[in-house]
């Protein structure tokens, strides 16, 4: 509303400057009549001084607007990402699974951004416009009525033009988004793929990409030739009503009509920038067209409900007591058996491990503890109630984690640490990054903890990553802490130290281990081990090692 209101006093100075210009040009006529030329002389300075200084204050405050407009947007468009980011945290599984990676990256990264500014610039030109045309038309009037008609006539002719035109050319601002999706997953894909693809001596198919970038260059040029297009029609327009207000005036000020012949500069002016303001018609229609097309793929997203059930209605505040899962079982869509009848229960500060082999059922056990899917069978409850009625943004306050694939983002180490926390004094984050050996190899770092990183970055591996998501878990000092494979690519010596430091840091906080080394968790107060979706020996380490079963062997085995 603010930069509206400047915009509009900069609309206000600009309907002044034609009137000054008109009586620069009538002073001309003194020349030609017996007065003192220096008296001519100053009055057409007069008049130019003035419209030089409205157009001064009219650029001035245009400026004003435009970086206003450029901060506010970037100030809504880091909110609104990070709506969407934690939205992504709290989603059912079963949603993500719609998505690539490179089609959320996509959306959440470049569609956000596209989307408010697009919105932001066409909610300001249009509100700005309004009030010229509004006020440039009662100026035009005093002048002289009938060239203002002809001026004010090119408007319902762009408008309507503009709305028969964006009918038919929608679809290519729809194909363009689709298409820049498509192509990203497809990169993101193969980028993925690519060890793989080396590993093992296969050649990717390249012709899928040549053919998948034909479509995004078509789709591309298609999305601009529209846009394109929407000016040609506002640039005919335009032409055609320069040339009519010019005819007309010649014909008036031939027939007596009009006497003053500053008239004719002040309307050309009036008209000209009347008429290239009519080209918000065609701006407006290419940016909500552009929206259009992007704030569907965005709102997909940021409307998907939080809750993972509709039975969700109970906000918690703090995990207290247990843990429990009672004939629990995870059955795929398509049959296949995830977890079957588990059961097992959780104190509150109980260190606890799931270890097992591949295929064990280990990852689907995460998945349901972290509320990121609904049992098929049996029930969990934490402190009594029932997990599927806690509602899940409440969950997440009280539970972390940390997994596998580390999530690493645009931003210093410090701000990649204090993810998530409000506010942490910096000797606190030392103390964590100290305990857990981290603390070294950010000290060495060319600028340390303000080191900038990335997901993508090369300055540290991804043993370093995750060992910076590991202390960020542990800086945000939840009740319940989960670490599925946390640090699988540090060496097995840096595994079991820093799981080892975990239990000793916070005894209240109930610690959960996943992970396929069994020496890393031995010193947990209970290890279960899992095959085939089964919990089939649970104990402390000794007692499993005392049985001489399968954790027995697969521990020998390691």
């Amino acid at each position: 509303m603010l930069v509206i209101f400047v915009g509009s006093i900069s609309i206000v100075a600009f309907a002044f400057m034609p009137i000054f210009l008109r009586d620069a040009f009538d002073s001309l006529r003194g020349w030609i009549d017996p007065y003192d030329d220096s008296v001519i002389l100053f009055s057409i300075i007069k008049y130019l001084l003035i419209f030089g200084g409205l157009a001064l204050f009219n650029a001035a405050f245009d400026l004003f607007c435009t970086l206003a407009i450029l901060k506010y947007q970037n100030k809504i468009m880091i909110d609104k990402i990070v709506e969407v980011k934690k939205k992504l945290d709290v989603v059912p599984a079963s949603f993500l699974e719609r998505f690539t990676t490179g089609d959320l990256s996509r959306r959440i990264s470049a569609m956000t951004g596209e989307m408010i500014n697009n919105l932001l610039n066409t909610v300001y030109t249009i509100a700005r416009v309004t009030i010229f045309f509004i006020t440039t038309s009662i100026m035009m009037f005093m002048i002289n009525w009938i060239l203002a008609l002809v001026v004010i006539m090119s408007l319902p002719l762009c408008v309507i033009a503009a709305r028969i035109i964006s009918k038919r050319t929608q679809k290519y601002f729809n194909n363009f988004a689709k298409s820049v999706i498509e192509t990203s997953s497809h990169i993101d894909q193969k980028f993925n793929l690519q060890e793989f693809y080396t590993l093992h001596g296969i050649s990717d198919d390249g012709e899928k990409f040549k053919e998948i970038n034909k479509d995004h260059t078509r789709a591309m040029i298609g999305e601009h030739t529209a846009m394109s297009f929407n000016t040609v029609y506002i640039a005919f327009i335009q032409n055609f009503m320069m040339l009519a207000v010019t005819f007309l005036f010649a014909i008036m000020f031939v027939n007596g009509s009009i006497t003053e012949f500053g008239i004719l500069p002040a309307f050309i002016m009036f008209s000209n920038r009347f008429l290239a303001n009519a080209v918000v018609v065609t701006t407006a229609t290419n940016l909500l067209q552009a929206i259009t097309s992007r704030a569907p793929r965005v709102f997909e997203i940021l409307d998907c409900p939080d809750n993972v059930t509709e039975k969700e209605h109970i906000d918690i505040q703090k995990v207290n007591s247990t843990i429990a899962f009672k004939n629990v079982s995870l059955v795929h869509k398509n049959g296949t058996k995830h977890l079957d009848n588990v059961s097992f229960e959780i104190m509150q500060g109980q260190s606890v491990a799931f270890v097992g082999g591949a295929g064990s059922g280990k990852t689907y056990l995460v998945d349901l503890l972290a509320k990121l899917a609904i049992p098929s069978k049996g029930n969990i409850t934490v402190d009594g109630l029932s997990l599927e009625e806690i509602t899940s943004k409440s969950y997440y306050k009280c539970v972390g984690i940390s997994l596998e694939r580390p999530f690493i983002f645009r931003g210093t180490v410090a701000e990649n640490l204090l993810y998530g926390i409000r506010r942490e004094l910096p000797e606190n984050v030392m103390a964590v990054t100290e305990k857990l050996g981290s603390h070294e190899f950010i000290d060495a770092l060319d600028h340390g903890y303000e080191t900038q990183l990335s997901g993508s970055s090369t300055v540290m591996g991804t043993g370093k990553k995750q060992a910076i998501c590991i202390a960020r878990l542990v800086l945000q000092n939840t009740d319940v802490a989960i670490f599925h494979s946390a640090l699988s690519a540090a060496d097995a010596v840096t595994e079991k130290s820093v799981y080892e430091k975990i239990m000793k840091h916070k005894k209240s906080q109930t610690t959960i281990f996943v992970t396929h080394r069994l020496p890393s968790v031995e010193k947990c107060d209970i290890i279960f081990y899992m095959e085939r979706g089964k919990i089939v020996e649970r104990g402390t380490h000794k007692e499993l090692l005392a049985k001489k079963k399968k954790y027995y062997d697969a521990y020998m085995g390691d």
